[in-house]
């Protein structure tokens, strides 16, 4: 009797947590798949990356990636999502909010040089689907908020110099961005072959020290009130 009901009042948490653990292992699953994907479509871009390739590292059948994602180029969509929000929950990371106007940009610019330093993967995987004129990106539904409240969060620090004094008017916060980017984007995605015409190792660690000093001041000097700086036309 003691055993029966000792079934009976196990079975139902036993059957929860076995639920659990099957959800928690397909989203272990699935994040796998995702990393070897990403390193796979980073090497050799959408075309030539083999679905084989992605599968073996995380010992999954290859038929778990059309379980998982339904296609190569749904199992690409998510590996460019998981991109992108990466670097947009890194820049939420720095409780840009929280700092002085100036902190605040100079926080920005380190980070972002520091996060494409560390990913060159990132860098890769956005030069490819720029080659391929955001084919896949723009089946994404969530990369747009993203970058909506990206900008939002630039434009509050902005608006925060620009009313103490400390940050000239009239600055565009998607120009700022996109020019933050570049001067990273630019220096990194470049390495090998700016390497070879200027004979210099852009990727030895003082190089990449002034370099990014480099950025942040040159953003800082565009950024910065001051007499000489009249306010920007939009």
């Amino acid at each position: 009797m003691y055993r029966q009901e000792v079934s009976l009042m196990t079975k139902a948490p036993l059957r929860k947590a076995a639920v659990k653990r099957i959800g928690r292992n397909a989203d272990v699953a699935k994040a796998d798949l995702i990393s070897s994907a990403r390193r796979e479509f980073a090497d050799k871009g959408f075309a030539l990356a083999g679905i084989e390739a992605i599968a073996e590292p995380t010992g999954l059948n290859k038929k778990m990636i059309y379980h998982y994602f339904g296609s190569k180029e749904g199992l690409y969509v998510a590996v460019l999502e998981e991109a992108y929000i990466g670097i947009r929950e890194m820049e939420e990371s720095l409780g840009l909010d929280q700092l002085a106007p100036l902190d605040a940009i100079q926080k920005l610019v380190e980070a972002t040089w520091d996060y494409y330093v560390a990913n060159p993967d990132f860098l890769a995987l956005v030069n490819q689907e720029n080659l391929l004129r955001a084919t896949y990106l723009k089946k994404s539904g969530v990369m747009k908020t993203w970058t909506s409240t990206l900008l939002n969060r630039v434009q509050s620090v902005l608006d925060r110099g620009v009313a103490d004094g400390t940050i000239r008017a009239g600055i565009d916060p998607m120009q700022l961005n996109h020019s933050i980017a570049a001067l990273g984007f630019y220096y990194l995605n470049n390495r090998f072959t700016n390497a070879e015409l200027y004979s210099f190792d852009h990727m030895a660690a003082e190089a990449l020290a002034t370099r990014r000093a480099f950025n942040v001041d040159f953003i800082m000097t565009y950024v910065m009130a001051g007499p000489d700086k009249p306010k920007l036309e939009r």
